[in-house]
């Protein structure tokens, strides 16, 4: 059970527009928006920056990607919430079934890119700790990506460096969809945190 009580989609007057928005992106409301439309302008920069990391059709990394680091830093990170949140987010953007269900093995995987792998490997270190991205990573990094995808990248893993410390912190309640979703692909994060 959530620490925080999110309030309901008609109590959150000054970022209803924007969680709306994200609502329809995602099909559901996200109660880590709920919770934070207790602070209005909070949620509204948050969702704000969704939409330019994850969430922009103007992106020069692949919207699959995005969301594969995005569920690699979550993991990594250990935040439940997000980690179902992404997974789900990348069946909806691209990131085909056989790559999901083996993304933890990504370095061995021939599912995945000499690109992904770079990308992947600097989300488990970014996630856990930006420190522990090595010179070599970076090196590895920018033989695949342009600085602007490093950027995007980077952005990525930050953004869920926020999201999963809210939503680990608050025990946010992963919502009903996300959940019946998880389940049909057993997914192990399928529960609650």
């Amino acid at each position: 059970m959530s620490h925080v009580e999110p309030l309901s989609i008609e109590e959150t007057d000054e970022a209803k527009a924007d969680i709306e928005q994200l609502a329809s992106a995602t099909g559901f409301v996200a109660n880590s928006m709920l919770m934070l439309a207790r602070r209005p302008e909070i949620a509204r920069a948050v969702l704000g920056l969704i939409r330019a990391v994850v969430r922009n059709p103007d992106g020069t990394v692949d919207p699959a990607l995005r969301w594969m680091v995005a569920h690699v830093t979550s993991r990594a990170n250990g935040c439940n919430y997000c980690s179902a949140h992404t997974f789900k987010n990348g069946a909806d953007n691209g990131v085909p079934d056989e790559k999901l269900s083996v993304i933890w093995e990504f370095e061995t995987s021939p599912v995945f890119t000499d690109a992904e792998r770079a990308a992947l490997r600097i989300a488990v270190t970014g996630g856990q700790c930006p420190a522990y991205a090595t010179a070599e990573d970076m090196t590895e990094l920018r033989r695949h990506f342009s600085e602007e995808q490093i950027i995007e990248i980077g952005a990525v893993i930050a953004l869920f460096g926020f999201n999963n410390r809210w939503n680990a912190l608050m025990a946010t309640d992963i919502e009903p969809a996300v959940t019946e979703f998880l389940a049909s692909k057993s997914y192990e994060g399928a529960k609650n945190q």
